[in-house]
């Protein structure tokens, strides 16, 4: 077999070969696609042996590569089927090669035709014609174009073929035991409280809400990449020429050297992944993409390395916006993106907020020499900043009405706001415009799932810009619910001390009792927090500047989400009845900056004021709507919570209208509240209402199911998707 590094075994690619093969056994021509190294020649050689097998001709191979001459093509193709070659400079005909292929069916395989994509499409739909049982299966690294063509487009390898590939080719033993699995406990054990009081918190310690559950000790957790092998497949982009060149690194280096240390040197990957053997343009990643580069045209090629600044995937409008300009115009934008997407240079994905395009990491880097080389790396890296500073301006003043939409396009551009951020910090006359954007993100860090990253983001700008100011304001403020989010009271306090020892003229008042507020919350001091939350939502915040923070740069009029959390601490000590008033108060919903996450909490709370009152009917509607609205924002944690309030819904005593009977909603519960458990993880911090919530619903669902039922159910809740369970617990579907 060739087209690898070296003649070695196939390892990996089960799916693939069973799609490419059923397609070859139902299309005439199936063409294989894929950037350089992706591995196209070993999986079309895998799936002739198996065609092969069940075809009275069986295959040949003609391998391509090497020829220039496209004059020379029948007379190569002649060579593999035996056919007379042709006198002097007539090639052989169609027709002469079709009567060297067995008339009961053969399958030609023609191999690496990128080069020589025309004429390889004429001769093709000239030997079909010739051949009615004849099929093709062509490797090229973009399609031929003729009439009838089925392009499959070969991804890279999944993970754990990547790593089966790597540990095989670096002869690598099998991986190392993993941590002995803990003991089970119950530690969602209900224990005293299987009737408990619902206006009030039946346990009175501090709790986090990380309640484990069945088989989720408090043991070690196994680390499911020990040797760093999966860690580095995944810098190599699973594509398995890069793979097998790392391999090659790991077999010659010494014992000390590790996969880790490997992928840490990854970031001059061309230098590194060399020395392979196989054809020329396997014997490094730099040859495999230079291929590529030489068949690109000049504005193709020019584009391949202004894209190169988009550190992860981007749209349309960014990809003109950003790297048009002197010789390729707006208009060329389209033009040349097709054809580096036809050359699999670029690949199209879709996504909630829109169709998105990407390069793998090997590609992008490529491009990124020939940009510092072109002299173009700095002029392009500000463009990019530019348009993502315009893009969070954007956001910042829709957001109040298109929040849903905003959450999922400002996810999808995380990495690129990333970027532009430390491009904007590490310049002193921008750390103004940096601070701006860290704290105009505050939704994405805070609602959508991303505290970590925002940690980071915050702390930089904090850092890098000290002027007191509503900028710094803002970031001190959404840094200090961040750490809130991860459990980190104490943090919070801090910055929350140094939000006001800033904040001379009371300009950030409103967002300082709020976490002040919420750090009462989290200690549990819930009456306390309700009155602090209270006078946040009672506007003691004066407005800001204009510009990209809370309308741009300034302190929005009023923190978000502070009557519902307000209304959840009253519940929370059993004050059910001013809770109600509080939310009844929150007349301007939709001018809360938090939005749809602000109404999601308020769904949430009148869907603990309905069960409590036994409307278990209404109780589970509210709590619905709260879920699809933490489930829109890409909110996961509030999303967990949303589960066990509906799994709490479930175990109401029957209303009116009637309920599902008792069992079936204990096991509707039971299966939540795992599937919640798994989604919010074993470290990740909610308010202390979710455990409150979590155990009440544990506790009825037992009652219900008995013990061992109970945890059965909550095992096999705990293997649901995410998007399953969200699924299941608005009534869409069941397990």
């Amino acid at each position: 077999m060739s087209g690898g590094v070296t003649e070695t075994t196939f390892v990996g690619r089960h799916a693939e070969t069973e799609q490419v093969t059923r397609l070859v056994r139902r299309a005439r021509l199936v063409t294989l696609t894929g950037p350089g190294g992706v591995g196209k020649t070993r999986l079309a050689h895998r799936v002739a042996e198996v065609v092969g097998a069940e075809t009275p001709g069986g295959f040949r191979i003609v391998d391509l590569s090497s020829l220039t001459d496209p004059h020379e093509l029948p007379r190569t193709v002649a060579a593999v089927l035996g056919a007379a070659p042709g006198d002097g400079s007539v090639p052989p005909a169609p027709e002469a090669l079709a009567a060297r292929l067995d008339p009961r069916g053969s399958l030609l395989v023609l191999d690496t035709c990128e080069h020589l994509a025309e004429p390889v499409a004429r001769l093709t739909v000239a030997l079909l014609g010739a051949a009615p049982r004849l099929r093709v299966l062509a490797t090229s690294r973009r399609p031929l174009g003729p009439p009838g063509e089925h392009v499959y487009p070969v991804p890279p390898m999944r993970t754990e073929d990547a790593v089966a590939l790597l540990r095989d080719r670096a002869a690598i033993g099998p991986a190392p035991a993993s941590f002995p699995a803990p003991e089970p406990d119950s530690a969602l054990d209900p224990g005293s409280d299987a009737d408990p009081d619902l206006g009030s918190d039946p346990d009175p310690d501090p709790d986090p809400g990380f309640d484990a559950g069945p088989g989720q000790g408090t043991g070690p957790t196994p680390d499911p990449d020990p040797d760093g092998l999966a860690a580095l497949c995944e810098r190599l982009d699973r594509i398995p020429l890069a793979v097998e060149l790392a391999a090659v690194r790991l077999r010659a280096a010494s014992p000390a050297f590790s996969p880790a240390l490997l992928a840490r040197s990854l970031d001059d990957r061309y230098a590194v992944l060399t020395g392979g053997g196989g054809p020329v343009r396997h014997q490094s990643m730099r040859a495999a993409m230079g291929r590529s580069h030489e068949l690109c045209g000049p504005a193709e090629r020019l584009l391949w390395a202004r894209l190169s600044v988009f550190p992860a995937g981007f749209d349309l409008e960014a990809a003109e916006r950003v790297c048009a300009g002197g010789p390729l115009p707006a208009g060329a934008v389209l033009d040349a993106l097709t054809g580096l997407a036809d050359q699999s240079l670029v690949w199209r994905e879709e996504h909630p907020a829109g169709a998105r395009l990407r390069m793998l990491d090997t590609v992008r880097e490529f491009g990124a020499e020939w940009l510092l080389r072109l002299g173009e790396t700095g002029d392009l890296r500000g463009r990019h900043r530019d348009h993502y500073l315009r893009l969070a301006g954007h956001c910042a003043a829709e957001w109040p009405e298109r929040q849903a939409e905003w959450a999922g396009r400002m996810r999808a551009e995380r990495h690129n706001l990333r970027a532009a951020l430390d491009l904007c910090l590490a310049d002193p006359a921008r750390s103004r415009a940096g601070a701006a954007l860290a704290g105009s993100l505050w939704f994405l860090w805070i609602c959508c799932g991303l505290p970590d990253e925002g940690r980071h983001c915050l702390d930089t700008a904090l850092r890098v810009h000290a002027e007191p100011g509503p900028e710094r304001f803002r970031v001190l403020w959404a840094r200090s619910w961040v750490a809130l989010r991860q459990g980190d009271p104490q943090t919070a306090g801090r910055l929350l001390g140094l939000l006001r020892a800033e904040d001379r003229e009371g300009h950030a008042t409103g967002h300082a009792l709020q976490i002040e507020g919420l750090i009462a919350l989290v200690r549990r001091e819930f009456v306390r927090a309700a009155r602090l939350l209270g006078r946040a939502a009672d506007g003691h915040a004066a407005g800001g500047a204009e510009g990209p923070g809370g309308r741009g740069g300034g302190m929005s009029p009023e923190p978000p989400a502070c009557r519902p959390l307000a209304a959840l601490s009253l519940l929370a000590a059993g004050r059910t009845g001013e809770a109600a008033e509080t939310l009844a108060r929150d007349r301007r919903p939709r001018d809360d900056p938090g939005g749809e996450w602000s109404r999601a909490h308020t769904e949430y709370a009148l869907a603990w004021i309905e069960r409590i009152g036994n409307r278990g009917r209404t109780a589970a509607r509210h709590a619905r709507t709260a879920l699809a609205g933490a489930w829109r924002l890409g909110d996961p944690l509030l999303t967990a919570a949303c589960l066990e309030l509906v799994a709490w819904t479930a175990t109401a005593p029957p209303d009116a209208a009637g309920n599902a009977g008792a069992a079936a909603g204990g096991r509707v519960a039971a299966g939540l509240l795992g599937a919640a458990r798994s989604a919010r993880g074993a470290r990740a911090a909610g308010w202390p209402v979710d455990a409150m919530i979590r155990r009440w619903a544990a506790a009825e669902a037992v009652r219900v199911l008995g013990g061992a039922g109970f945890d059965t159910r909550f095992t096999e809740g705990m293997a649901f998707d995410l998007a399953f369970a969200v699924d299941y617990a608005l009534g869409e579907k069941n397990p």
